[in-house]
């Protein structure tokens, strides 16, 4: 056999060992890429997140110019703050016999005012379709809890006042009725179809008041994300320059 029998067989083999020894680029390196990438990757989903708030922002927005026209705005000097109150019910409130009715602070709070005639309370339950919620209890101190005359009446609010109004918003077709405590049970009344009415009107104005607040808050929190997220890469790039 010549040399070229020889030379043939082991050129063969050395392309073929060559095809499959192709430089393999190493796993931190690729690790590395499929960290940019994901950075990339939640940089265009908080931006789609922030077009999508900014477009619900808008439209809570004129959820509340639409609801607060329908409310008048009071201040009397004696007040800390003032308050919106239901069209029709400036001159109602305050109450002067047993009821409960709502407003919306200045500083847009919602608040729950009841009030009773011949006994005292210091919190109240309020029953719709067997479902019961009960305000935080409210001591008597004149000034959340005050009475003149035969009369009782008491300011909630907090997170337990909230949930009635929203209860209350949520079965206004339905039988409510309040329950007044003082410890024991010192009253009661079927609320009017007025009240209801009142208090579900006011609870929608603060809810969509609440809820242009969070869209408002998510804004900067998802702008601050984008932010880091940038940051990261730009420092990358510097290093690898």
């Amino acid at each position: 056999m010549n040399i070229r029998s020889y030379i043939i067989p082991i050129l063969s083999i050395a392309i073929a060992a060559g095809s499959g020894c192709s430089p393999k680029k190493p796993e931190a390196a690729e690790q590395r890429e499929k960290w940019l990438e994901s950075l990339n990757d939640s940089i265009t989903a908080y931006q789609k997140q922030t077009e999508e708030i900014n477009s619900q922002l808008d439209d809570a927005r004129k959820r509340v110019g639409e609801l607060i026209g329908s409310f008048d705005y009071v201040s009397h000097p004696r007040e800390v703050e003032g308050y919106y109150i239901l069209n029709g019910w400036k001159e109602r409130y305050p109450l002067r016999e047993t009821g409960l009715v709502a407003r919306v602070t200045e500083d847009e709070r919602f608040e729950l005012i009841a009030t009773l005639t011949g006994a005292h309370f210091n919190e109240v339950g309020v029953t719709a379709d067997g479902e019961t919620l009960q305000t935080e209890v409210v001591p008597h101190d004149q000034a959340l809890n005050y009475r003149a005359g035969n009369l009782n009446t008491v300011c909630f609010t907090g997170s337990r006042a909230d949930s009635i109004g929203a209860l209350i918003s949520a079965h206004e077709a339905s039988k409510i009725t309040v329950t007044y405590l003082n410890g024991p049970k010192t009253g009661s009344l079927t609320l009017p179809e007025s009240e209801k009415a009142m208090i579900a009107a006011t609870w929608r104005l603060y809810d969509s008041q609440r809820t242009v607040h969070s869209y408002e808050k998510e804004l900067p929190r998802l702008s601050g994300k984008i932010a880091a997220c940038r940051r990261i890469l730009e420092t990358v790039d510097s290093v690898s320059d």
